[in-house]
């Protein structure tokens, strides 16, 4: 009969401290079936979604952050450049580049407050307008997508868990996830390759 102890107490053996006896290594595997941790599954949704939202902007010279820019130009109007920034947690620098390169395409314009000549407000130009509209439609069929399958009660009921998931892990809804909520850029390590620029 093998007497070898088990339990917590089985790690304290000729191995050293650092060995895992074998009876709460197969628990733990048991209790969490490969793929089926929420994490590992959050990731993995996460990268695929993401190399196919760019995938599908790029038709439009769009990057990810530039549809989630021009989403809030359009929705509030008149919005000075520091606004824009903070509303989207992006740090002042990094807004300023972000906008360069969206006018440079023809996207959106920058003027003068008439009122504070000292800010800048941000405007979407015709072909902004246009583009935006297009980058919404193929948002909208990726959501439907990704969604199928699921009700109305059931796509309710996982935004709620993965605003909870969230949550947890210190993401700010709505906020790229290259920049966390202190605003500033985060490191190549903080997100996997494939994920927004």
């Amino acid at each position: 009969m093998d007497e070898r102890p088990v339990g917590p107490s089985a790690a304290k053996s000729s191995t050293g401290p650092a060995a895992a006896p074998d009876d709460l290594v197969e628990a733990i595997a048991s209790s969490v079936p490969f793929g089926h941790a929420v994490a590992f599954l959050v990731s993995q949704l996460g990268y695929a979604v993401s190399r196919r939202v760019r995938a599908e902007l790029e038709d439009l010279s769009l990057e990810p952050r530039h549809f989630g820019l021009m989403r809030a130009v359009a929705v509030a109007r008149d919005l000075s450049q520091q606004a824009l920034a903070d509303s989207l947690h992006i740090p002042a620098s990094s807004i300023v580049a972000l906008l360069d390169r969206l006018e440079a395409k023809g996207f959106v314009r920058r003027r003068l407050d008439p009122a504070d000549r000292r800010v800048r407000l941000v405007e979407l130009t015709e072909a902004g307008r246009a583009v935006l509209a297009r980058a919404i439609e193929l948002g909208v069929g990726i959501e439907a997508a990704v969604c199928q399958g699921l009700d109305v009660d059931q796509r309710e009921e996982l935004i709620s868990n993965l605003e909870k998931v969230a949550a947890n892990v210190g993401l700010t809804l709505g906020v790229d996830p290259g920049f966390d909520g202190t605003g500033k850029e985060a490191g190549p390590s903080r997100r996997p390759r494939g994920d927004c620029d």
